[in-house]
């Protein structure tokens, strides 16, 4: 597993290969485990020193950003995430966070405080304007419901981060206007992604038919 590499002069940063969601849209539930020529499909759960370490061997400029990202969520490693954030912050990094905005969801708890002075952007994968998208779009074991925990999220790390941009894929069946008119409705704004066919990695306009997925993220 590629823990640790660098892409169109970024670092990117795997903590987990595990997720919340099985998104329709990811390669990863389509059996595609490769990003930027780097095999991420070995299950390696990496430590925070083990992370350190994969980015000093890169041997990357401190400003150069850092991003948590990957086939995987990355707040399912939020100590590894936490200290290894910081870590790179007091080296002059700027460090994003891409997440699924389920953390809170998950730990039964408000997890925002704990990535207070380790991040200075969070993405959070909005990818539907509503809980019925959402679950078709993003399968999973909280269905419908799902939605409005991300847009919970959303407001609650407002509160206390520094910047808190919403994303979303422009998947085919995906309202893109409709999820920018949440945004403005949360309060943050929204960067819409390309998409990009899970299994051949080719981009595709809005109109092509999505692909079914085996048992059904999100490029940074």
């Amino acid at each position: 597993m590629a823990i640790a590499y660098v892409y169109d002069g970024k670092l990117y940063l795997a903590a987990s290969r595990h997720c919340t969601l099985a998104c329709s849209f990811c390669p990863k539930v389509h059996g595609q485990w490769n990003v930027a020529g780097n095999d991420m499909s070995r299950d390696q759960e990496p430590t925070a020193s083990q992370l350190l370490a994969a980015v000093d061997a890169l041997g990357v400029p401190t400003s150069m950003e850092a991003a948590f990202v990957g086939l995987g969520e990355p707040t399912f490693r939020l100590d590894v995430v936490c200290e290894v954030g910081r870590t790179l912050r007091q080296r002059g990094h700027r460090v994003r966070l891409v997440t699924d905005g389920l953390a809170n969801l998950r730990a039964g708890k408000d997890v925002t405080p704990a990535l207070e002075g380790c991040v200075d952007e969070v993405n959070v994968s909005l990818n539907a304007p509503d809980g019925a998208s959402y679950a078709r779009l993003c399968p999973n074991r909280y269905g419908p419901a799902a939605h409005a925990a991300v847009c919970a999220f959303i407001r609650t790390a407002q509160a206390r981060l520094p910047c808190v941009v919403a994303t979303v894929v422009a998947a085919p069946g995906v309202d893109v206007d409709a999820c920018r008119a949440l945004g403005r409705t949360l309060g943050v704004p929204v960067r819409v992604r390309p998409y990009f066919d899970p299994v051949t990695g080719s981009p595709h306009e809005q109109g092509t038919e999505l692909l079914p997925a085996r048992g059904s993220q999100d490029r940074a």
